[in-house]
């Protein structure tokens, strides 16, 4: 008995090209890289904008007069992270960002 050509059976004896299968680590799909998240882009334009609004700079610096308390982590978020620097001959290396 033959299928019917409309048939599953007839889909896959087709002459399309199969893509191979994805291997480990192989991305399929989904935004190119480097491509920005529209959300967050939009996110961070509604944060510029308040922070225009509340005076910018001004409002950076009164803020760190009035409540250091709630600056300083502000701060700490927009340093970089702690370097790793490997020890090396029981030597302890440290570096003081301050």
């Amino acid at each position: 008995m033959t299928a019917p050509s409309g048939s599953l059976t007839s889909l896959t004896t087709c002459d399309r090209a199969i893509p191979p299968r994805p291997t480990k680590g192989t991305r399929w799909g989904g935004r190119a890289e480097g491509t920005p998240n529209k959300v967050n882009q939009s996110i961070r334009e509604a944060f510029q904008m308040a922070f225009e609004q509340v005076g910018g700079v001004e409002y950076l610096v009164r803020l760190a007069q009035e409540d250091p308390k709630t600056f300083v982590p502000l701060l700490l978020k927009t340093l970089p992270p702690e370097p790793k620097v490997p020890q090396e001959n029981g030597l302890n290396i440290r570096i003081d960002l301050t």
